[in-house]
């Protein structure tokens, strides 16, 4: 047999040995055993290591799985059944605030980690998407079926206060006295009853970072100190409503993002409900939120509930004594509280327009010192101020704060505006008294711009120095605001306009001057739009604003309009040049469109520049009130764009006649100044004008000096370290308190009701 028939054979013996095996393999009886896996099948589908417990493995009896050696009827661990196996989804719980301050392991249980409860301190989650952050005060939640996921704290307190007020009322969350945490499932916002969900890491960022790069130098948002509110972020223990109310004005004021601006007016719904819902614990962190929320629904035009919610500011303020110097902090918390107060002065002055009757806080209320500079309260340098007085003796100081200067001038303003009401509700018999009576605010005026350090005067080159810098819109307004003063002042000498004296009055007045008048209320407003053009020139642009800036652009136009149709050889303008100023005003108003209060300002004032200047355009203006009849203040004398004008109230006991001013009684400003009309021997005297020891009628009508106590300096403590702006802000209101300055009220006192034949307005300090 040769070699090619040998291989022939030896490769026909392999293949019927193959064809013999694989007929063995095929056949059951002849297979090995399989090797039983030891990794379920939840285990191999997140790919760890399984113990391989045939009761069920450790990993599925820690995360609540169905553990496939558990159960019988599991698929077997094919890659096709491994394929088609779903897991439930489980979200890691992120560490708690105490122990992410303290970089330390969390355990992640609740209500409390197992190091909190160890060492008896408060446990709090740190808001994440899906929930607002989770306290040891949710317990009662849990207990009625809420899941992890479902749980979501709106508590408006931190958790030092919810601390302090378990310790003392060991039965408050059982009774849900003081926390304030609902299922997001019955916590809804605007009309599609959504589920309220606490903003996202991003948007609080984005919220933080806008905040105090655009909004922040704005005079009435100046309260909040960065690094102190930063410091509290991060610790956990910023406050909800606050930090939900911040959200709502930035979103507003400022593009964070496609829906961010519906996002925020839920915010700021919430904030205020949190707020409302907790009356009973005013602190200084609920009064910043009000603040906030106020200016939100000013500038979204919802002046009634601003208006309102202005009496439960001012109320919370004055129940924590707000408005006195507390030595006892530092200095951050002492000037924070400061800047806080003059905020309120300032809305409290906006929206009473000079109309006592709507008067929360006259200034002499506020014994406390004007705001620092901005450097030394963002440096935590303690710097002692001066108290708010009428009239300026000296040059201020050439360190005195931008913020100390506009609190001023609207004090002025206020104080003109109130004079000017008071004006339009005297007997025309002594509008004799009215010359002296301007000269005397006018001078004050003429003061505060005369002692203004030099840095601080109106010039293109002080204004383009300040063209990058956060303090621009603060100098743009105390020089804006110097001006409507003015028109504020005369432009109730312009004849037929709505803010004007009867004819009859006017008539009693000498002739020169009036035209004076008139002529300085124009002056006024044509420089006030010789700072626009300057503005408008600026490489920066404008800087974001109040209404203030839009609101005084448009009166502005108005008043220049007016004295052009009425009397234009006094302007000495063309028609092209009334028309480019209006356009200029409106160019300043137009920075503020994209809120729904700067729209309408918008709209009047392209409707007035639309008019023009023609005589006929004259016939579209409100009329004068009326000269006959009393003679009495009523709504319609009101600015237009004033809040009090645009409130939608509803009278439904038919007195929508009665005057807000009697022209027959001794009015006290509330802002510290005094007029004498005379005063029926069977009237009674008001409390006011005993209290303060005002001038019996016959006084100066000049008498414009504010008496104020005699207040020391209050300098900072010694040996105060860690220095915070919300220190002692979770102190609440307790009638049993010390005061300071001897002004409190004893709780007897309180309950009996006799403190209200008491007089508390001569107290010392």
């Amino acid at each position: 047999m040769d070699m090619e028939d040998m291989s022939v054979q030896m490769v026909a013996a392999d293949t019927a040995a193959e064809v013999a095996a694989d007929v063995a393999v095929a056949d059951p009886q002849n297979r090995h055993p399989k090797k039983s896996s030891q990794t379920c099948i939840p285990c191999r589908v997140r790919k760890v290591r399984c113990d391989g417990r045939r009761d069920g493995c450790q990993n599925c009896e820690r995360l609540g799985f169905t553990c496939s050696f558990q159960d019988a009827a599991s698929p077997n661990q094919d890659p096709e059944s491994i394929t088609n196996f779903t897991l439930p989804r489980r979200r890691v719980r992120l560490a708690c605030a105490n122990c992410h301050s303290r970089k330390a392991r969390c355990s992640g249980e609740t209500p409390k980690c197992a190091r909190c409860q160890a060492q008896g301190i408060e446990c709090v989650y740190k808001p994440t998407k899906r929930s607002g952050g989770i306290s040891s005060s949710t317990t009662q939640q849990s207990h009625q079926g809420n899941t992890d996921s479902e749980i979501e704290s709106v508590s408006s307190e931190p958790p030092e206060k919810r601390a302090r007020m378990s310790k003392e009322n060991p039965d408050s969350h059982q009774s849900g006295q003081h926390d304030f945490e609902p299922n997001p499932q019955t916590t809804s916002g605007g009309s599609n009853h959504e589920p309220f969900t606490f903003p996202d890491e991003a948007l609080i960022q984005r919220t933080f970072n806008n905040f105090f790069r655009h909004i922040h130098h704005v005079p009435i948002f100046s309260f909040l100190h960065r690094a102190s509110l930063m410091q509290r972020y991060h610790a956990g223990m910023m406050d909800k409503a606050l930090l939900l109310a911040l959200v709502g004005i930035t979103s507003l004021l400022m593009d964070l993002g496609p829906g961010t601006r519906e996002y925020g007016v839920r915010c700021v719904d919430e904030c205020q409900n949190m707020v409302l819902r907790d009356l009973e614990n005013p602190s200084t962190l609920k009064i910043q939120a009000l603040v906030l929320v106020m200016k939100h629904r000013m500038l979204s035009r919802k002046f009634t509930t601003a208006f309102m919610l202005a009496a439960t500011a001012t109320r919370f303020a004055y129940a924590l004594r707000l408005n006195y110097e507390n030595s006892n902090l530092c200095f951050l918390a002492r000037e924070s509280r400061r800047r806080l107060m003059w905020a309120l002065l300032t809305i409290d002055s906006g929206i009473n327009g000079g109309c006592s009757d709507f008067t929360l806080m006259p200034s002499e209320s506020l014994h406390i010192q004007l705001p620092c500079t901005e450097r030394n309260f963002e440096f935590d340098l303690p710097q002692v101020t001066e108290y708010l007085r009428s009239v300026p003796t000296r040059p201020f100081p050439d360190d005195v704060g931008s913020l100390a200067l506009h609190v001023r001038l609207l004090w002025m303003r206020s104080r003109v505006l109130y004079c000017t009401k008071n004006v339009l509700g005297m007997p025309e018999s002594e509008l004799v008294q009215l010359p002296e009576l301007v000269k005397v605010l006018s001078d004050e005026l003429a003061g505060f711009n005369d002692h203004l350090p030099s840095s601080f005067k109106f010039s293109e080159s002080n204004l383009q120095l300040r063209a990058y810098s956060p303090r621009l819109c603060v100098y743009i307004m105390i020089h804006v605001w110097w001006r409507q003063c003015h028109c504020d002042l005369y432009r109730m000498f312009l004849a037929g306009l709505k803010e004007a004296l009867p004819q009859s009055g006017l008539n009693r007045l000498d002739p020169q001057f009036l035209s004076y008048c008139v002529r300085q209320c124009y002056e006024h407003a044509l420089a006030m739009t010789d700072v626009f053009k300057l503005i408008l020139s600026l490489d920066g642009g404008l800087p974001v604003t109040d209404l203030d800036l839009p609101g005084c652009a448009y009166q502005c136009a108005r008043l220049i309009y007016f004295v052009y149709q009425t009397n234009p050889e006094e302007t000495g303008l063309t028609p092209s040049q009334v028309h480019e100023i209006g356009t200029r005003c409106l160019t300043i108003a137009k920075s503020m469109d994209h809120i729904p209060a700067g729209v309408a300002i918008v709209s009047d004032l392209e409707k007035l520049v639309a008019r023009g200047t023609s005589a006929d355009s004259t016939s579209n203006r409100p009329e004068s009130p009326n000269t006959s009849g009393s003679n009495l203040l009523t709504q319609q004398v009101l600015p237009r764009h004033n809040p009090i004008q645009q409130i939608q109230m509803v009278d439904e006991g038919g007195f929508t006649n009665i005057p807000i001013l009697s022209p027959t009684a001794h009015i006290a400003s509330p802002q510290g100044s005094s007029m004498s009309t005379p005063i029926p021997h069977s009237a009674p005297r008001p409390a006011q004008l005993h209290n303060r020891g005002s001038p019996l009628p016959g006084t100066s009508i000049g008498d414009f000096n504010m008496s104020k106590p005699n207040l020391p300096p209050v300098m900072p403590p010694d040996g105060i370290d860690n220095n915070n702006a919300f220190e002692g802000a979770m102190d609440g209101f307790d009638f049993n308190f010390e005061s300071f300055g001897n002004t409190g009220l004893e709780s007897a006192s309180w309950i009996s009701n006799e403190w209200l034949n008491n007089d508390y307005s001569q107290t010392a300090v």
